[in-house]
């Protein structure tokens, strides 16, 4: 076996490793965005059934993005609290309801355990 048969014969396994790795790895990002999506509608503040019922996640680049298509703006408000102005004309600040930083959390480390899963089993 000579140096240029080894070389096509590893250029062939590494690309099949590649070809099975990214499928590994998005099947691991749907499944963890979809993941995130169920757990931030269950655990989202539930003053308005809007809110709550908004997440979902969409393909992007190489990834998945997990948002609220019907109040996007309010998450950031929600999840850090904001300056409100009361009748008086004075000035306070709503407390934060910190839902979403748990779950991408969650969602990061189900990732990973859900890589590393598939690749030892391939």
């Amino acid at each position: 076996m000579g140096f240029k048969s080894l070389e096509i014969e590893l250029g062939i396994i590494l690309d099949e490793y590649e070809r099975i790795a990214s499928e590994v790895v998005e099947k691991a990002a749907r499944t963890s965005a979809r993941s995130a999506v169920n757990k931030l509608k269950n655990t989202s503040p539930r003053k308005t059934g809007e809110y709550a019922s908004g997440w979902t996640s969409r393909k992007q680049g190489h990834g998945y993005v997990v948002y609220n298509r019907k109040a996007p703006g309010l998450t950031h408000l929600l999840e850090k609290g904001h300056v409100t102005r009361n009748k008086y004309g004075t000035y306070g600040r709503t407390p934060a309801h910190v839902h979403i930083a748990p779950v991408e959390a969650e969602a990061v480390e189900e990732f990973e355990q859900n890589v590393r899963k598939g690749l030892n089993r391939s």
